[in-house]
């Protein structure tokens, strides 16, 4: 009775351990890396509930090739803590496809870790130009770069704004400042690049620490330089506190900013009636949904419902479309072609994509830049807008494409 009893105890060890393999077979589980604490946890936990509804969707319509997706999350507030958290998703939980990150100083770390443990990452936010510069085989950005941010914002400047003041392009006098961490250096670089190809006059280029809390300092220098447009590189919080010490000043020109710090909700909730008008450069602020496909379109105003759904009727902000974006273009155009989630026949799938405009999503196609080219990874159909808060509500008005309101 007694061997009968170890055998009986074994074989329930045995069936509860092959039970435990099987019900992780039977679930794609799937790594995301956010900022869901911190300083940027606004942005991330609206990027998090894009890829969350579009997990939602691709799981109640039967999942990938007959599989749900399962999240396995993480949360890095710095980057060190993003490959910590990398390493720990990849060595402990056996993850091999990562959805992140948001930002692109924790972009620049995680990626390294999957890089070394050739782990399919996909970025959804992060456009440093450092993201897909360095000839990675197995990071790919499905949002734009920042170089491509950049230039929409320095040629609304030259093209809609500069005849406004009545001057050309050459005479408009521009000011850049940028925080100091991966995005706002890298944004600042490209406009500034973009501005001398354009022969642009810039009168002030002004750096900060995105963790500051008085920038009057920096205010009255943009005072001294008297620019006809400013350009900034922010974050939420900083482009919080910016405009208000400008306000507090009287430093009052036209702003293009970007969604991570202006286009976010949270600014308009900060600063009221004193963010009408302004621009932000990035992420289009609204899906145009009559210029998809239909089944593209079916895809765009499902999770539009939804999100309203969730948070109180609210549009969706521009940080989870990019969110959703990245997590459908996985589910529903590369996994089904790799067959699952190895890593290297996600690449192979993923530089297989050829869709066009119209056919992906956002209004975007998807074609990866191959390995050895300067931007290898690049989603080269990715495009940026620039809106503008009207009314409350931030309304996409360039390029005229895709536009869906006229500027103020």
């Amino acid at each position: 009775m007694k061997a009968t009893g170890a055998v009986l105890t074994v074989l329930m060890v045995v069936g509860i351990a092959l039970g435990q393999i099987a019900a992780a077979d039977e679930a794609w589980r799937i790594g995301t890396i956010l900022p869901l604490t911190g300083p940027q946890a606004k942005n991330g936990t609206k990027n998090f509930d894009g890829i969350k509804i579009a997990t939602d969707m691709i799981n109640e319509a039967g999942g990938v090739l007959g599989k749900k997706v399962v999240l396995i999350s993480a949360d890095a507030s710095e980057p060190q803590a993003a490959a910590s958290e990398a390493n720990r998703l990849i060595t402990n939980e056996k993850i091999t496809a990562i959805i992140g990150t948001q930002s692109s100083s924790l972009s620049m770390a995680a990626t390294v870790v999957a890089e070394q443990n050739k782990v399919f990452y996909i970025e959804n936010e992060g456009v440093s130009g450092q993201i897909t510069g360095r000839g990675f085989k197995y990071t790919f950005r499905t949002t734009f770069s920042g170089d491509m941010m950049a230039a929409q914002m320095v040629d609304y400047a030259a093209q809609v704004l500069a005849p406004k003041f009545k001057k050309t392009a050459k005479e408009l006098k521009l000011a850049i400042i940028h925080e100091d961490g991966g995005f706002g250096t890298s944004t600042g670089t490209a406009l500034q690049k973009h501005a001398k190809t354009l022969e642009m006059n810039v009168v002030a280029v002004e750096t900060y620490s995105a963790k500051t809390a008085d920038l009057s300092g920096l205010v009255l220098k943009l005072k001294q330089a008297k620019p006809d447009v400013l350009l900034a590189a922010q974050y939420i919080n900083d482009a919080i506190l910016f405009h208000r010490q400008a306000a507090e000043l009287r430093f009052i020109v036209p702003v293009i900013g970007t969604t991570a710090g202006q286009g976010n909700p949270d600014f308009y909730n900060a600063l009221t009636k004193d963010a009408e008008g302004i621009l932000a450069g990035g992420i289009p602020a609204e899906i145009s949904i009559e210029r998809l496909g239909a089944e593209q379109k079916a895809d765009a105003g499902d999770f539009v419902k939804r999100y309203q759904a969730s948070h109180n009727g609210e549009y969706p902000n521009p940080t989870s479309f990019v969110g959703f974006a990245g997590a459908w273009i996985l589910y529903k155009y590369i996994m089904p072609k790799a067959g699952g989630l190895d890593p290297e026949k996600l690449r192979e799938a993923a530089l297989s994509l050829n869709i066009p405009p119209g056919k992906g999503v956002l209004n975007w196609g998807i074609k990866f830049s191959p390995p050895g080219a300067p931007d290898a990874g690049q989603n080269v159909t990715a495009s940026a807008g620039i809106s503008q808060w009207q009314s409350g509500k931030l309304k996409l008005v360039f390029p005229k494409e895709i536009a869906t309101a006229e500027a103020k």
